[in-house]
């Protein structure tokens, strides 16, 4: 039986595409084989989508880049701008984690009209289900979202002001510059470090919303805070003297020439 999903062909424009110009003008030459070796990941894999994650990033910037902290950032810093300038759908890219387009649908589609059935995720979907051909398959699953998590999800898309803005993962310029616009007084590269350990997902291992997030630690950790005592269950550290049974007394000069004077008074 036939299991496979990608394909092992797919069209290359003559022509350049205006969008791709315009991310190669932005993000340098690099860009244009960055793009076309996700292209390959895209069509080889799945046939219309990938993942887009850490994970990934690492494995492509070492190919184009040599690796390291800054070939990753030199990657996603080229996906964002490949989202922004509609080469994949920013929408997908923000909300599932993935790089796809409508265009790359159709190609997907019409390469596979043959095949006797084809699976797509009814999430995924950029092309309308009523121009679909009768050997594709609509999964209706909740993707990437297990589903005792499912109201969690449901319950922040309608509520939050953030809807509309849900992250790509960003570059550390990007934070400094969303930082600095907004007058936020945390440390971004701290907030950056954090987030990167843990690839920009929450514990229930979805993508989070960065900007949201770092409002949320503008308003809990602001950088200019300095810990204080452990106050934990509201109980202040104070120092405890050997006995570790009394706080001990801050005592000034005043008090130790005081104390003196008693001492020589009593010889």
């Amino acid at each position: 039986m036939n299991r496979k999903e990608g394909i092992d062909y797919f069209p290359v424009k003559c022509a350049a595409d205006e969008n791709i110009e315009l991310v190669t003008a932005e993000c340098g030459l690099k860009a244009h084989a960055v793009i076309y070796a996700l292209l390959q990941e895209i069509y080889g894999v799945h046939g219309y989508y990938c993942e887009w994650q850490r994970e990934r990033a690492l494995l492509l910037s070492s190919r184009m880049f040599g690796g390291g902290d800054r070939a990753v950032n030199r990657i996603n810093e080229i996906v964002n701008c490949c989202a922004r300038r509609g080469v994949f759908s920013l929408e997908q890219l923000e909300q599932n984690g993935i790089l796809t387009s409508k265009e790359i649908q159709e190609n997907f589609l019409f390469a596979t009209r043959r095949r006797k059935a084809v699976k797509m995720k009814r999430a995924y979907l950029l092309v309308k289900v009523a121009l679909l051909s009768d050997n594709v398959i609509i999964l209706d699953e909740n993707v990437d979202i297990l589903d005792e998590n499912a109201d969690i999800l449901k319950h922040s898309k309608s509520n939050s002001k953030y809807t509309n803005t849900l992250s790509i993962v960003p570059t550390l310029q990007e934070v400094k510059d969303y930082v600095a616009l907004n007058n936020l007084k945390i440390n971004p590269e701290k907030f950056y470090e954090y987030y990167d350990r843990i690839d920009w997902k929450d514990r229930y291992g979805r993508r989070i919303n960065w900007k949201s997030t770092a409002d949320y630690w503008n308003k809990t950790e602001r950088a200019d805070q300095k810990p204080s005592g452990n106050t934990k269950s509201g109980y202040s550290t104070k120092k405890k003297n050997q006995f570790n049974s009394f706080n001990q007394r801050d005592i000034s000069s005043s008090d130790m020439s005081e104390l003196e004077q008693r001492l020589l008074n009593r010889g």
